[in-house]
C-alpha cells in the first residue's frame, strides 16, 4: 500500500502543480500540519446555461422545499453537513446538478458568514454581499463526467445574478485535481489557512481582507 502511495504521488508530479501539492503532503507527514487553500472568485453572470437535459435546482426557502420531491432531497441531504433545513435555516443555500431524477453534484453556499468543520470547527466572515462555498460533492457514479465545473459555473452566474460580488471557499492543498479545477475556473488564490492535524486551528497566511477565519467554540 505504502509503495502505491508513493507510485501516485510521483504520478502527480507531472500535472500541474505537481511539485506544490507534494510539499504540502510532506509538510502534513513531517510537521502533522494541515494547509488549506483559500479561493476567491469575482463572481460575473456569464449566461452559462445548465448541459441538456439537466436541471440546477436552487434550494433557498420553505417553499422551494415544498416544491422539491423528497427523492432528491434525501440524496442531497446526507452531503451537506447539517442537513436541507438546516443549511436553509441559517440562511444559506443549495445547488444541485439534475439528470433523470438524480444529483450528479451539488454544492452548499452561504451569504455573509458560514460554519465548516473542515478542517475544524470555524466560522468564516465574508461580507454581506459576498458568499462561502463548501461541501462540493459529486456522486461517485457522476465522477470523471465534469460535473462539479459544470455546477460550479452555472452556480456563480446564479449567484451573480442575485447581486453576491464575490465567492470564497477552501480545499486541502494536497488535494491537486480540485486544486485545477477551481484554477482552471478563473478562481484565484486568496491565502493559506493553517490547522494541525490534531483538528487545532493555527490561523490564515495572507488572506484577503473581505476573509475572516475565526475558530468556533463548541
Amino acid at each position: 500500500m505504502r509503495a502505491l502511495l508513493n507510485h501516485e504521488r510521483v504520478a502527480l508530479l507531472r500535472e500541474r502543480g505537481g511539485p506544490r501539492s507534494l510539499g504540502f503532503w510532506l509538510l502534513r507527514k513531517a510537521l502533522a500540519l494541515d494547509v488549506y487553500t483559500l479561493f476567491a472568485l469575482p463572481l460575473r453572470d456569464a449566461g452559462t446555461a445548465c448541459p441538456p437535459g439537466c436541471t440546477l435546482l436552487r434550494l433557498v426557502s420553505e417553499e422551494d422545499l415544498t416544491h422539491c420531491p423528497d427523492a432528491l432531497l434525501d440524496q442531497i441531504g446526507p452531503h451537506t453537513g447539517i442537513g436541507v433545513r438546516k443549511v436553509l435555516a441559517q440562511g444559506g443555500r443549495i445547488y444541485a446538478l439534475v439528470e433523470d431524477g438524480k444529483v450528479r453534484s451539488q454544492t452548499r453556499i452561504d451569504v455573509g458568514s458560514a460554519r465548516t468543520d473542515t478542517p475544524c470547527a470555524l466560522t468564516c466572515e465574508v461580507g454581506a454581499r459576498n458568499a462561502f462555498l463548501s461541501f462540493l460533492y459529486t456522486h461517485p457514479a457522476s465522477r470523471r463526467g465534469g460535473w462539479a465545473k459544470k455546477l460550479l459555473v452555472a452556480t456563480a452566474s446564479s449567484m451573480a445574478r442575485e447581486g453576491l460580488q464575490t465567492c470564497f471557499s477552501h480545499v486541502q492543498a494536497t488535494n491537486l485535481r480540485s486544486i485545477n479545477t477551481f484554477l482552471s475556473l478563473g478562481w484565484q488564490r486568496a491565502g493559506w489557512l493553517l490547522a494541525s492535524r490534531g483538528g487545532r486551528y493555527l490561523g490564515t497566511v495572507g488572506a484577503q481582507r473581505a476573509l475572516r477565519v475565526l475558530r468556533r467554540r463548541a
